[in-house]
């Protein structure tokens, strides 16, 4: 039997076979699905939030990636980055302080195989003026000297003997406080920069008004005991001097009972005012530039009158202060505008009293007290008057002794009492925020808005 073509038949299926094996495709692996972009939101502040240049600014994102993981979350503002990303959550940036204005926030995730996916927002961020007020608040024993930014209080001295803060001045990143501290059982006029104070007299002394012009120089003005009287007294960068006064009635320069009441910087000139008692025995206002002596009187009304507060605005000076009545001695409230007086009240049976003045444009800002039934002992009101126009701030015993306007709102500081203690405050619009709780009596001497 012939075997051969069976192995030829065997031979050519094996062939095949290999050829068939060899030529199998194997079975392709599936595609790589697309990666997803991650998601990314800003959970807050919402769009279009309007905040106030002091206000911290939290942006709070949202980021979540379906097939990853998210590797990074970045914060830009105005398209520069706001600090380093964050790699975790919670995704929450504090912006670095921002300037008025509109801003853009974008916040931008990224995932762990490099996509990216941002959100954004636009906030506004308006100026929000900084308040400064002079004071003082009684501790167990003694009043202490203080200031307030924005309601934070900063203590002066340190309260082993009474002091208080009378006026306040900034410049730059300096506040300047000025009034009193006792040393032992003497009043001494001081001023504080910051909180390091320095001793303006030797003798029994207050200050009341400071200055600092651009050359660092400080002006202080106030009363000091120079032998025997209470007198006008000017000091330069620690220097004292006292102020003598052109007597109207002599006429000739008197140095005589007073003090400095206010001093105000513009131009780098320095204007200061008080009051004097000349040679009929009545108090009359002057008026100096630059603690030039002797100051000149303003026009009165030949009865007592007081000059508590000065104001330059353009070629304009106005002086705040009170004046008594000839019909029945009571004082009354009134504006010198370049010598020229108005009375804000009309001394017929009230009492008024002017303690500082503010001008913007043609408007005419004064604040004060008065006590509206002086003659039924009625209680004294913190009250301010625009262009001669009453606003009363309060319904109890109340002072208005500091005035500053900013943009539309005005602020006035003073005390009202609570039944048992005097409140030191502010009132904005007429709205009182209190600086004190209450326990110990307090007031607000003096403020600057800015």
């Amino acid at each position: 039997m012939d075997t051969k073509p069976s192995i030829k038949i065997l031979l050519a299926l094996l062939i095949l076979s290999f050829i068939l094996f060899a030529c199998k495709k194997e079975p392709s692996a599936p595609p790589v699905p697309p990666n997803k972009e991650p998601a990314c939101t800003i959970v807050s502040p919402a769009n279009n939030t309007i905040f106030s240049s002091l206000d911290t600014i939290v942006v709070k994102v949202d980021a979540t990636d379906a097939d990853g993981t998210i590797s990074k979350v970045e914060i830009f503002v105005d398209d520069i980055a706001n600090g380093p990303a964050k790699a975790t959550s919670p995704y929450e940036f504090t912006l670095l302080p921002l300037s008025t204005g509109n801003h853009t926030i974008k916040a931008i995730a990224t995932d762990n195989k490099g996509s990216a996916k941002n959100a954004t927002i636009s906030i506004v961020v308006n100026y929000q003026p900084t308040v400064y007020i002079a004071g003082y608040e009684n501790n167990s024993h003694a009043s202490v000297a203080k200031y307030w930014k924005n309601g934070i209080p900063q203590v002066l001295a340190d309260g082993t003997y009474p002091s208080a803060a009378n006026g306040i001045f900034i410049s730059g990143n300096d506040i300047y406080t000025v009034g009193y501290e006792f040393n032992g059982n003497t009043q001494l006029a001081k001023y504080w920069k910051n909180t390091t104070g320095t001793t303006l007299a030797t003798g029994a002394s207050s200050a009341n008004s400071i200055a600092v012009n651009n050359n660092n120089d400080v002006f202080a003005g106030g009363w000091e005991i120079v032998n025997g009287f209470d007198i006008p007294r000017y000091w330069t960068n620690g220097t004292g001097k006292s102020i003598e006064v052109n007597d109207f009635v002599l006429p000739q320069a008197t140095l005589s009972n007073g003090q400095c009441s206010s001093i105000y910087l513009k131009d780098n000139n320095v204007y200061s005012t008080g009051f004097y008692r000349n040679s009929q025995g009545r108090f009359s206002p002057w008026e100096t530039t630059n603690g030039y002596t002797p100051a000149n009187s303003v026009p009165n009304n030949d009865k007592h009158c007081f000059a508590n507060a000065v104001f330059v605005y353009g070629n304009d000076k106005y002086i705040a202060g009170n004046q008594n009545s000839p019909a029945t001695g009571l004082a009354m409230a009134t504006i010198w505008k370049n010598g020229v007086a108005t009375t804000l009240t009309d001394g017929a049976a009230s009492v008024g009293v002017a303690t500082a003045v503010f001008v913007v444009g043609n408007d005419v800002y004064v604040a004060g007290w008065e006590q509206e039934n002086y003659y039924g002992g009625g209680p004294q009101y913190a009250k301010y008057w625009k262009n001669g126009v009453e606003v009363k701030l309060a319904t109890v015993s109340s002072a208005a002794t500091g005035i500053a306007v900013f943009g539309n709102d005005v602020y006035v500081s003073g005390w009202e009492s609570n039944g048992t203690n005097n409140v030191a405050k502010y009132w904005k619009n007429g709205s009182s925020v209190n600086l004190t709780n209450g326990l110990y009596t307090a007031g607000a001497n003096g403020i600057i808005v800015k």
